[in-house]
């Protein structure tokens, strides 16, 4: 996960949610649109921020607040853009509201995606590893190795001869 490519892939993804949601809500609340110099802005100075924390997989508890700074931001750097009369939406406390649960909403949307890309990366990893060793190319493969428990094989205890003869059927001699 910490990979660069895979890191611009996470910040890039970080921006793009965070940026968005934080325009359309701006938008949607009586905002004027920003402008191209400035969404363009918003949207690099998020990325930056996503890649200079994007070093491993983060939780909703450290997503959380990160998407609300993401919010809050956003809202300031589309707010200072704004014309005085006509950005009026941008007090009180349904706004903050509002902006509180979308960066829980995409905090907890990010932390599934981010889950479910490890995932998905360790299965790709698993499944390269596994062609590589069918096709016999003996190439080195990074394989993150499971823990499992070893588990060791203790002898059976001899069952106790039993104080009875039990056997079914009747006797030999009987016919």
């Amino acid at each position: 996960m910490s990979w660069i490519p895979f890191r611009l892939l996470r910040a890039a993804v970080f921006a793009a949610v965070s940026g968005s949601a934080s325009l359309l809500l701006h938008l949607w609340s009586g905002g004027h649109a920003p402008g191209p110099l400035q969404a363009a802005a918003a949207f690099g100075l998020v990325f930056a921020a996503a890649y200079a924390v994007g070093n491993r997989e983060r939780g909703f508890l450290v997503l959380a607040p990160l998407c609300l700074a993401a919010q809050w931001g956003l809202h300031e750097l589309f707010q200072a853009g704004a014309v005085e009369t006509a950005h009026a939406h941008g007090a009180g406390l349904s706004m903050w509201l509002v902006h509180l649960a979308a960066a829980l909403a995409q905090a907890s949307w990010l932390a599934r995606g981010e889950t479910a890309f490890a995932a998905l990366l360790d299965l790709l990893t698993l499944w390269f590893a596994r062609l590589v060793r069918i096709a016999g190319l003996h190439a080195p493969a990074a394989v993150r190795p499971h823990r499992f428990t070893a588990r060791t094989r203790e002898p059976r205890p001899a069952p106790a001869a039993p104080a009875s003869i039990s056997r079914r059927g009747p006797p030999r001699l009987a016919f």
